[in-house]
């Protein structure tokens, strides 16, 4: 009986790590197109995804798919390490502690994930703009060139996977100095 009643509240646990999940999803997507909008948008006129997607811009539609895949792909990180927190500790093989500890150092790597995510899009932009003097990537954008669509969405989403692989070594370093705090009391 004692079984079942740690399966239920690792399956509660895992229901409520899905909803918090699907809306980290929505602010994830939604901040990533806001911020991609603000980063092509110039000389005050302002640039409309959606609006690029309703014309059938395939360039930006890659684009925005680079984006979103990349946006996630870092914060996913950080849910990826609670889970593996929850799961550890109601499935028995984790002490209270690590449990807890594993929990918090999950949120600290969710949180720095969404920072991060906003920050490594910033800089591909920028980087990208300093590389390509004679590409204005908007009109390019704007014209449904593919290629650069394509060329920026394999840089995000490239970026984002090294970006989520260093945000997850920050989650790991929490675990152990909360270990190591530990210890010492």
């Amino acid at each position: 009986m004692k079984e079942l009643g740690g399966s239920l509240l690792y399956l509660l646990l895992a229901i409520i790590q899905l909803v918090v999940g699907l809306g980290i999803t929505a602010y994830a997507i939604n901040s990533g197109l806001v911020l991609v909008s603000k980063l092509l948008s110039k000389d005050g006129s302002k640039f409309d995804i959606w609006e690029q997607v309703k014309a059938k811009n395939t360039a930006v539609a890659v684009l925005a798919a680079g984006v979103i895949v990349g946006y996630t792909r870092v914060i996913a990180s950080g849910v990826e390490s609670m889970s593996t927190a929850v799961g550890g500790l109601v499935g028995g093989n984790l002490t209270l502690w690590q449990g807890f500890s594993g929990l918090l150092a999950g949120v600290v790597n969710l949180v720095v994930a969404i920072a991060v995510a906003s920050f490594a899009i910033t800089v591909v932009f920028r980087i990208i703009d300093k590389l390509n003097v004679n590409l204005n990537e908007r009109e390019e954008l704007v014209g449904n060139n593919v290629a650069v669509g394509v060329i920026y969405a394999g840089i995000l989403i490239g970026v984002a996977s090294l970006v989520a692989a260093g945000v997850a070594g920050i989650g790991s370093g929490v675990n152990v100095v909360l270990h190591s705090l530990r210890n010492l009391v």
